[in-house]
């Protein structure tokens, strides 16, 4: 994965919009890349203003995440005034126990200007300021944590709800007020509530994981604050609270305040990958659009529940024409052109991959299922020998001096070609053999994901009449190796013409 894609720091702050700063999930893998893009949107104009929190991470990375969001927000209180020195370093203890009290203020002031002079004289005197130290009123304002006043999560995915329970609890264990937590409800919750896999996924088990107490609710029976198409969610730094005025009705004349005090977000929906997804148009500096999973900033398409949705979405966003996309995982996209352009690659990239499928189904339909899935098998063992001489080479460190060639004869490649085509002979495609073929890959990981899409491409295949899915006994197949003959689901192509 590392060696995929570009590598990103675990918290930067956007020059193009200083409103925003990516929080990276530190949970790397397949399908999160370099892991979930979370967001904290606060107003530049002061470091203690309140925030809001796009997504969180992964259940299984969730204290890493919260000790990277903690550091952020530590960051944030030392730019807020005068650095603090906490004294608990077993040197300055000592000193201060045997000094008489009226002396304490004259010995830190020393203790303090010689770890100036030479911060590394003495590690064990003075301990700086950090996440183990209290915070001490000073002369002008209370040292304390910015605090989190609004968590918008852009979909159900764990990825990016996973860590939200730690992260409330620890952070009312610093004595941070509760945020609220802002959710589209899931319009299918009923039908993931019946499937083993999709309960995760559902608002009310999320529910259940809320330590009470550490979020402000809707409501008691409703933790998440529904989000509606056209909702507005914003913060205004509390110094300037004065400048924001109301007109007849009550309403907040949000433009008239100056954007280096504000920031704000307007809600709209974008289904497709999950029903209850939703993207986030920024309404200062850039004015990007945080999209969560409906756009990924590399690595093509993202996974979609239903695909008529999804590239109804994805329209949606090309007639936006934001100037920036800051996606849920990968690189931000900037640029009206370059947005545009990426935008519209996904959609067409979809076209082409229904396409794709669309020819390997007519070639299984005239009989060349065998053929094809000889090629492939071929194919991936020499990928295999390849690997194989990489991993030497970056084991030993030496070079190999070339890759392990197939040994057998060309009799003995024959029969073996004669064999394996035996084994699939169909004018229908299994999923999993359709998958591989289209793919070229045999690692389960990457098929997982890729089956799902393939299920949507058919689905509009079977409703256009190209298609037709039926049962068929077969070779189950799991990674390379071929197994047992069992009974399938497979998709046939029944176009006229064939």
């Amino acid at each position: 994965m590392i060696d995929t894609h570009e590598r990103l720091s675990d918290a930067v702050r956007f020059p193009t919009c200083p409103h925003v700063t990516r929080v990276l999930g530190q949970n790397p893998g397949v399908y999160t890349m370099q892991g979930t893009n979370t967001y904290l949107l606060q107003p530049p104009s002061n470091p203690l203003a309140p925030l809001i929190l796009i997504d969180t991470s992964s259940p299984h990375t969730a204290q890493q995440y919260v000790d990277c969001i903690l550091t952020h927000l530590f960051h944030l209180g030392l730019q807020s005034g005068v650095r603090e020195v906490f004294y608990n370093g077993p040197h300055a203890n000592a000193v201060l126990k045997y000094t008489d009290k009226e002396k304490h203020d004259a010995v830190k002031l020393q203790q303090y200007q010689e770890h100036i002079e030479d911060p590394r004289k003495n590690d064990l005197m003075l301990v700086e300021y950090g996440p183990g130290s209290g915070w001490v009123p000073n002369s002008t304002q209370d040292r304390r944590l910015p605090h989190v006043e609004h968590i918008i999560l852009t979909h159900r995915h764990l990825d990016h709800v996973g860590a939200l329970p730690l992260l409330l609890k620890t952070l009312k264990e610093r004595g941070c007020p509760p945020p609220k937590l802002w959710k589209f409800p899931s319009p299918d919750e009923a039908q993931l509530a019946l499937d083993p896999k999709g309960r995760l996924t559902t608002d009310a088990t999320l529910w259940e994981n809320l330590v009470p107490g550490t979020y402000t609710g809707f409501s008691p029976f409703q933790p998440f604050h529904p989000i509606m198409p056209g909702l507005m969610i914003s913060i205004i730094d509390p110094k300037y609270r004065h400048l924001l005025k109301y007109d007849q009705e009550g309403q907040p004349k949000w433009n008239e305040v100056p954007e280096m005090v504000r920031v704000s977000v307007k809600c709209m929906r974008t289904p497709g990958v999950t029903a209850d997804s939703v993207s986030l148009i920024l309404q200062e500096g850039e004015r990007g659009v945080f999209t969560g999973d409906t756009v990924l900033g590399e690595n093509g398409p993202a996974r979609f529940t239903d695909l008529a949705t999804y590239l109804t979405s994805l329209k949606v966003l090309v007639a936006l024409k934001p100037p920036a996309i800051y996606p849920g995982h990968g690189q931000a996209i900037h640029g009206h052109s370059a947005v545009k352009a990426y935008l519209e690659g996904i959609i067409n990239s979809h076209s082409e991959e229904t396409d794709h499928i669309s020819n390997v189904l007519r070639d299984v339909a005239n009989g060349k299922l065998g053929e094809l899935m000889h090629e492939f098998h071929e194919t991936n063992e020499e990928r295999k020998r390849q690997k194989a001489k990489y991993d030497e080479e970056f084991n030993s460190g030496v070079p190999a001096r070339k890759v392990k060639q197939d040994k057998r004869t060309p009799e003995q490649k024959a029969k073996d070609k004669e064999e394996y085509v035996a084994k699939f002979q169909s004018s229908s495609a299994a999923l999993g053999w359709l998958v591989r073929l289209v793919k070229q890959t045999a690692d389960e990981k990457k098929l997982w994901g890729d089956k799902g899409n393939a299920k949507g491409y058919l689905s509009k295949l079977e409703k256009d009449g190209k298609v037709k899915k039926t049962l068929i006994k077969g070779p189950k197949m799991v990674g390379d190796k071929v197994g047992e003959v069992e009974e399938q689901e497979a998709w046939e192509w029944v176009e006229e013409g064939v």
